[in-house]
C-alpha cells in the first residue's frame, strides 16, 4: 500500500513539475510586459524580419496619408528604404522594443482584441525626417497592422493565468514531494525518483519546443505575410529561451537524483 501511495504521488509530483514549468515560462515571457519585450527583442535583429518590418509599415504609413497612388507608390518606398537604412543605428533597437511594447499592451488590454496587431508607428517615426519627398508629412502617433488574422482570446486567457498557474503547479509539486518521501519505505530512492520525475517533465519538454511548439506559432502567425516571416525566426528564439529555462530545472533534477543515489549507496 506504501508503494502504491508512493507511487501515485510521484506521478503527482511529476505531473504538477511539467504544468509549473509551462505556466512559469509563460509567467516570465508571455505575461510580464518587460520579459515579453526582451523575449522579441532580437527577433528585430533578423534581416528578412527587418524587410518585412519595412515593407509594411511603408505601405501603412501611405495608406494612412490617403495621398494619390502616384505618390502612395513614392512613399511607401522611400519610407521603407530609409527604414531599412536605420536598421544599423542605434536607434532602432529602442523603436523596435517599443513596437514589441505597443503589442504586448494591446494583447493584455481590456477587451481582448480579436486579432494580433502591432504599431509599428516608433519605426516610420525613426526614418520619417531621412525621407525625402516633395511634401512635408509629419509621423503618425499611431500605426497599427495586422501581425495575424487569429483570435488570441483563449491564449491571452491562458496566459493571463500563469502566474497563478505556477504557484499552484510549485505548491502540488512540492506537497506531492514531501508525502511521498513520508510515506515510502525508501526515501532515497523516492528522492532519486523525484529527481528523474523532474528530468522527465523537463524532457518532454525539449521534445513539445521542437515539434508542437513550431505548429503552433506557425497556425497564429501564418495569417499575414508578414506573420509567415515572424514564424520561424520567433520559434527560434522561444525555443533558445525555453531551453534556457530547461537547463536550469534540469540541473535541479540531475541534482535531486544524485543526492538520492549517493543517500542510498551510504545505507547500503
Amino acid at each position: 500500500m506504501r508503494t502504491l501511495a508512493t507511487a501515485l504521488l510521484w506521478c503527482v509530483a511529476t505531473l504538477a513539475t511539467f504544468v509549473a514549468i509551462g505556466a512559469q515560462w509563460s509567467a516570465a515571457h508571455l505575461q510580464d510586459e518587460s520579459g515579453f519585450v526582451e523575449l522579441t527583442s532580437r527577433v528585430g535583429d533578423d534581416r528578412e524580419v527587418q524587410e518585412a518590418a519595412a515593407a509594411l509599415a511603408g505601405e501603412a504609413f501611405a495608406d494612412q496619408t490617403g495621398l494619390p497612388i502616384a505618390w502612395h507608390d513614392q512613399v511607401t518606398s522611400a519610407v521603407s528604404r530609409s527604414i531599412l537604412r536605420l536598421t544599423e543605428s542605434p536607434d532602432w533597437s529602442s523603436a523596435w522594443r517599443d513596437t514589441t511594447r505597443s503589442t504586448h499592451q494591446r494583447l493584455f488590454a481590456e477587451p481582448t482584441p480579436t486579432d494580433i496587431r502591432a504599431d509599428v508607428a516608433p519605426l516610420v517615426n525613426l526614418a520619417i525626417a531621412e525621407v525625402d519627398l516633395p511634401i512635408t508629412l509629419p509621423g503618425p502617433s499611431e500605426l497599427p497592422v495586422t501581425v495575424s488574422d487569429e483570435d488570441p482570446a483563449d491564449l491571452v486567457a491562458a496566459v493571463s493565468r500563469a502566474r497563478d498557474m505556477t504557484l499552484v503547479a510549485i505548491g502540488v509539486a512540492l506537497v506531492a514531494g514531501v508525502i511521498a518521501l513520508a510515506v515510502s519505505r525508501r526515501r532515497s530512492t523516492t528522492l532519486a525518483a523525484l529527481g528523474i520525475g523532474v528530468l522527465l517533465a523537463v524532457g518532454a519538454w525539449w521534445v513539445l519546443g521542437r515539434m508542437a511548439l513550431p505548429q503552433f506559432i506557425e497556425d497564429q502567425a501564418a495569417a499575414t505575410a508578414y506573420g509567415r516571416e515572424l514564424h520561424e525566426v520567433l520559434t527560434d528564439r522561444i525555443v533558445a529561451s525555453l531551453d534556457t529555462t530547461l537547463l536550469w530545472v534540469a540541473l535541479g533534477g540531475a541534482a535531486l537524483t544524485l543526492l538520492g543515489l549517493l543517500s542510498r549507496a551510504r545505507r547500503s
